[in-house]
């Protein structure tokens, strides 16, 4: 095995105990790397509202700078965190442009509150249906019949997708091993539908193919570095702008705000967001993803609350997913 900072190879004597892809010496390197960074992240998250947003509106200004008004977009998904990136930048570019992933999947309540934005507040939106190279219309049900079904986490069921899909036995070893390492408690569930496709297909590769059409440069992104371990860690790598350094380009003004800043914002400057919140969720998302539903209070996830607040959509995800559930071993009554 080949360290991942370094390249060189790792022998059973020289590996870094805290994670096995590196080695001893770039291992505790990247340790005083991260801790200095982790503590910049403490930083920005300590300062009050006022100064989060003139750095959040500094952080949008330099996206526009370098690639132009034109050639930048909000990534609006209508819930509260986009909606409050959409306030900020709309009192500094009034038409900036915003794309909707209308994933198929939404609760009413957002396409609702996306239709006022558009018709009744001003905002520049398109709204982005997602298809397959065919044209055709993806939706959350053919995504997975044909994927599997993206449940528990997006890192497990990226890893069981790995596993399943594995090319070569050596390869299979492998995500059978990171398996068994870092999610022992889901390896039961490895031969099962499971896999992170969902958002790719219904969301990130049609919001890719529009901004594409538009020669668009840049995404806007609402999302927070404390919403999942892999957006802080990503956060810890490249920071709030990300420009230049991968395939697409990034601006995430946001990444530093807690979910106390989106809460006070919203008070303070009198934001309007979907009636959602008002029925006692937490956040908008798609209706039928699996990520995190099985750390949620037994009697209180989000398809027993579907049940209670939106009684349509739980019928027909009971008729089409509810087996899998059991299967998943995740109380849906």
């Amino acid at each position: 095995m080949l360290c991942k900072n370094c390249g060189q190879i790792i022998y059973d004597d020289n590996y870094y105990e805290k994670d096995h892809r590196f080695c001893n010496e770039c291992g505790a390197n990247l340790q005083v790397y991260y801790k200095n960074r982790r503590d910049t992240l403490t930083s920005l998250r300590n300062m009050n509202l006022q100064s989060k947003i003139v750095q959040t509106k500094s952080l949008i200004r330099d996206a526009v700078h370098e690639f132009g008004i034109d050639k930048v977009y909000i990534s609006y998904s209508g819930g509260k965190d986009s909606t409050v990136l959409s306030h900020i930048a709309k009192s500094m570019y009034p038409n900036i442009l915003h794309l909707f992933a209308n994933t198929t999947n939404e609760y009413p309540e957002t396409i609702e509150h996306v239709k006022w934005e558009k018709e009744e507040n001003d905002t520049n939106i398109i709204s982005v249906i997602p298809k397959d190279s065919h044209g055709e219309v993806w939706t959350f049900k053919k995504v997975v019949q044909y994927y599997g079904y993206p449940m528990f986490s997006k890192r497990v069921s990226n890893a069981i997708r790995t596993y399943q899909h594995a090319l070569s036995a050596r390869t299979k070893s492998n995500s059978q091993d990171y398996i068994s390492r870092n999610f022992k408690k889901y390896e039961r569930f490895k031969e099962f539908p499971i896999s992170d496709k969902c958002c790719d297909k219904l969301k990130k590769e049609p919001l890719r193919r529009k901004a594409k059409e538009l020669g668009l440069e840049c995404a806007i992104l609402g999302i927070l570095a404390s919403e999942s371990y892999q957006r802080e860690k990503d956060w810890l790598e490249y920071g709030c702008n990300v420009f230049h350094q991968r395939k697409d380009n990034q601006c995430r003004p946001l990444s530093f705000w807690t979910d106390e800043d989106i809460l006070d914002y919203i008070n303070e400057y009198n934001v309007k967001i979907p009636k959602l919140y008002e029925m006692g969720y937490t956040r908008n998302g798609c209706m039928y993803c699996g990520f995190g539903v099985q750390l949620e209070s037994e009697g209180e996830n989000r398809y027993q609350k579907l049940k209670k607040t939106h009684p349509v959509q739980y019928n027909y995800f009971i008729k089409n997913f509810g087996d899998l559930m059991i299967e998943f071993e995740i109380n849906v009554a």
